[in-house]
């Protein structure tokens, strides 16, 4: 059974995990209600995506990433660990009974052995040492508290203060968002305030561009997407605007992009790179079928791909494999990677 092959029947498995849960624990009705056994298609559902991913990437190490951060999410949900576990064992029994062709049993059972290992906390993404971490953390708290009048006061402050549009870059609106996404995970924050802090973010962004893309350019062109099914939209809207305020020309196509209508951007504007950003390895597919679709187009021969996001983050060689031309793990790394392509 292939990984594919997961992905068209995860419906039917994701409701038999979710079956023999709750027979193992009839009590969970009564605690939960209906909404219990919606949450725990949904946590099958997310097993079986990520369980895939890692069997067509042929990486334990994306798997057990999943299982840490499931692991975090969960027990700040008041979820034990040993309800993970359990769990994760049903996956592998009704694999092995309905799928017994399918090589997943070593991943899974490896993610179990060391569930207890793993952290139960995630460190923050704001830096102490960081000279910006006093404007970060005021930024932060703003955000959080919806006011994004004040948070805009916070980084026109910082600018007239002389701080660099690419530090406010590097070193506030990317840490705050790490960190927000962190507070998510922790149960600290809803899912509106996350939300609310990325839209506003972006907003905020709009302040700096005068400085940023007023600035003398280069001939080097870049076209930034997300792919298909991904939200997580900032990071790639940090790395883009770097660019240009490096001298690039950028076209920032945003979240959920279809394949296709990249390409076709590049063809039309003669981009020198493509940045594909995903965050969630399930999302690797369509990443694959970009590349593919980009490299048999032969106006862009000449092209460089550059991946990022935290799907690539456990394999540092699968970009590889997939089939770019390099990898970044943040902004800076970017910059210096798309600069040495082209040149």
């Amino acid at each position: 059974m292939s990984a594919e092959t997961i992905r068209l029947r995860i419906e039917e498995l994701g409701e038999a995990i979710t079956e023999r849960h709750f027979a193992r624990h009839p009590e969970l009705d009564a605690r939960y209600g209906p909404i219990g056994r919606v949450r725990c298609r949904e946590d099958a559902r997310f097993h079986l995506q990520f369980l895939a991913a890692a069997i067509e990437a042929r990486s334990s190490a994306m798997f057990l990433d999943y299982v840490g951060w499931a692991k975090v999410m969960l027990a700040s949900r008041d979820v034990p660990v040993r309800d993970l576990a359990e769990n994760l064992e049903i996956v592998d029994s009704v694999i092995r009974e309905r799928a017994p062709d399918i090589d997943a049993a070593r991943i899974l059972r490896l993610a179990i052995e060391r569930l207890d290992s793993m952290p139960s906390d995630v460190a923050s993404f704001l830096d102490p040492r960081s000279p910006l971490f006093p404007v970060a953390s005021q930024y932060l708290e703003l955000l959080l508290h919806s006011d994004r009048r004040a948070a805009a006061e916070v980084i026109t402050n910082a600018l007239d203060g002389g701080a660099s549009p690419r530090d406010i870059y590097r070193l506030v609106f990317e840490p705050v968002q790490q960190e927000v996404g962190r507070l998510w995970q922790l149960n600290r924050v809803t899912v509106a305030q996350e939300h609310f802090a990325s839209a506003a973010t972006q907003q905020i962004m709009t302040l700096l561009y005068s400085r940023i893309f007023g600035g003398e350019k280069r001939d080097r062109r870049a076209v930034a997407m997300c792919v298909g099914g991904e939200l997580h939209e900032v990071g790639l809207r940090i790395v883009s605007d770097l660019l240009e305020l490096h001298g690039w020309q950028t076209w920032y196509l945003g979240a959920n992009m279809p394949p296709s209508a990249a390409v076709q951007m590049c063809i039309e504007r003669r981009a020198d790179i493509l940045l594909v950003s995903a965050t969630l390895t399930p999302h690797l597919v369509t990443v694959r079928e970009v590349i593919r679709l980009f490299r048999s187009t032969e106006v862009l021969a000449n092209a460089k791909v550059i991946v990022g996001g935290r799907a690539f983050r456990m394999e540092p060689e699968l970009w590889k494999e997939i089939g770019a031309d390099g990898y970044a793990a943040n902004a800076d790394e970017c910059l210096d990677l798309a600069d040495r392509l082209v040149s």
